[in-house]
């Protein structure tokens, strides 16, 4: 199967989450109102009682460092529609425990 870069990096990235036991989940090409509802959603996942940290990976394309673009072309700030999502306030499951966050972003010159 003839696969592009970041599908492999894909499901590397699955396997090794897979291996460490860290429940998985891919979501592709969402647009901004999908994408949002989808890191609301995940932020507030009631398996957090029981985490000992989350890992949230992005891989996508941005203008600069400080945003990406949606699956629809829209962009979404980093920092404020993504990172600030896991704060205590917004997240208090993940209060006291690792947030990790990887951003591969491809930068559009």
């Amino acid at each position: 199967m003839l696969l592009l870069k970041s599908q492999e990096d894909v499901e590397s990235l699955v396997k090794l989450f897979v291996a460490l036991n860290i429940k998985t989940e891919v979501q592709s090409d969402l647009g901004i109102v999908d994408f949002k509802n989808k890191v609301k959603q995940f932020s507030k996942d009631i398996g957090f009682v029981d985490a000992s940290m989350s890992v949230l990976v992005l891989m996508a394309h941005g203008e600069d460092y400080s945003e990406i673009i949606t699956g629809n072309g829209r962009p979404i700030n980093i920092e404020d529609d993504i990172i600030d999502m896991f704060n205590d306030t917004n997240c208090p499951l993940l209060k006291d425990k690792p947030k990790w966050f990887i951003f591969q972003v491809m930068i559009n010159f």
